[in-house]
């Protein structure tokens, strides 16, 4: 496992479910009793052909094997095919290294950063929403508007010190134009330009959201497994 990668993966999992990681340097890992807890008792990632588990403190030492069997197995196989759904949820967590699909400068010709101004059309896209996305912890808040009205927005489901994870909404039937991708640009964009780093995860099986992540510049660097219960 690469030291970017752990750093990544550490990064990724704490702005997720709010927690902190104790030095990612054994393939076993432990959480700290003292700090907050997360619902899963494992979290099994595969990075660079190698496997991490990270435990829960209050799981039994003779749980962990058993867990961690079920966990290699479900990344082991294609996430459809997967034969033991019960409390495991399979992620793809992604960091921006490639070159979207398509220029900034298209991609600011279709999406702006969201103001203050722009409330009301928040409220009509979700309504009774707009405290949530214009709490500083959201920002930076990006939307695409045609003729008034909201049709898609991107901002910062997750936010820490160091980094923020994508939240991306875009309404039927303005989908596969071109406005989420246009989004998400511009969002990573204004996170980059923060000094922070820009995640975006998705469930193994959405195929919708990996597809608009490749087209947006965003490759894999770990495969995760959490298994609750």
């Amino acid at each position: 496992m690469t030291a970017r990668a752990l750093t990544l993966l550490r990064l990724h999992i704490e702005a997720v479910w709010g927690i902190q990681l104790p030095p990612l340097t054994h393939h076993t890992v432990e959480l700290l009793a003292e700090g907050k807890q997360p619902s899963w008792k494992l979290y099994a990632a595969e990075i660079a052909n190698t496997q991490l588990a990270i435990y829960r403190p209050d799981i039994a030492l003779s749980e962990r094997e058993a867990l961690f069997a079920r966990a290699r197995q479900a990344l082991a196989c294609p996430p459809t095919a997967y034969a033991d759904p019960q409390h495991i949820s399979r992620e793809v967590a992604l960091e921006q290294v490639a070159k979207p699909s398509i220029s900034m400068a298209t991609a600011q010709r279709m999406a702006r950063l969201l103001t203050l101004t722009d409330q009301e059309a928040v409220d009509r896209f979700e309504p009774g929403e707009v405290e949530y996305y214009f709490h500083s912890e959201r920002r930076p808040l990006v939307g695409v508007i045609v003729e008034g009205r909201l049709l898609c927005i991107a901002h910062s489901s997750r936010r820490t010190a160091q980094a923020c994870e994508l939240g991306i909404e875009t309404l039927p039937e303005a989908r596969r134009r071109g406005y989420a991708l246009a989004a998400t640009l511009l969002w990573a964009d204004a996170v980059a330009r923060e000094g922070l780093i820009s995640f975006y995860s998705a469930s193994a099986t959405n195929t919708a959201s990996l597809r608009l992540a490749a087209a947006a510049g965003y490759r894999a660097f770990a495969q995760g497994v959490t298994i609750d219960g």
